[in-house]
């Protein structure tokens, strides 16, 4: 009997993630399908609700609001910069918003929400905090962990190999 999404299942996946007006933001077609051990937040918050109970082969859309997406503005964390780092040593206009880099290449949106003296104060945002984003996901296997995985608390697979 095929087995349903539940906590602590091994889930591999392909899905296509996208903003509310349809541009993709992530795409298995582009990086493959993603395997995760459910119910550990690996995912966005609102993606493990979504996919209990569904069994192999099973598909769902399902919209995913900015609190269990990737967060609201209200919610980010401040970040306080000293305003010698800007550009002529000028305080950035409150509610402006500027994308700095980020580890892993990744971008992140600083949005000016006040200047207390020689300090800028900003929000840290990933860029689609905020945003309702739309989800469509395929289930393509779900399986007990391994023992390794259990002990680790995540999906373990083997990385595809390089294209030759």
């Amino acid at each position: 009997m095929a087995m349903s999404v539940a906590p602590g299942k091994i889930v591999t996946m392909s899905f296509d993630l996208c903003t509310a007006d349809g541009e993709i933001v992530e795409s298995s077609d582009i990086s493959g399908p993603v395997s995760f051990m459910h119910g550990k937040g690996t995912m966005l918050p609102g993606v493990d609700k979504n996919l209990d109970g569904l069994g192999e082969g099973e598909e769902k859309t399902f919209e995913l609001p900015p609190a269990e997406a990737f967060g609201t503005e209200e919610a980010a964390p401040e970040k306080r910069i000293n305003i010698k780092e800007f550009p002529g040593a000028q305080a950035p206009p409150v509610g402006s918003s500027f994308e700095a880099g980020a580890p892993g290449g990744q971008t992140i949106v600083l949005k000016v929400k006040a200047v207390e003296g020689d300090e800028v104060v900003t929000k840290m945002m990933h860029p689609l905090t905020g945003k309702t984003l739309s989800m469509s996901v395929k289930i393509i296997s779900v399986r007990e962990p391994t023992a390794k995985e259990q002990e680790a608390g995540r999906a373990i697979v083997a990385p595809p190999p390089p294209p030759k």
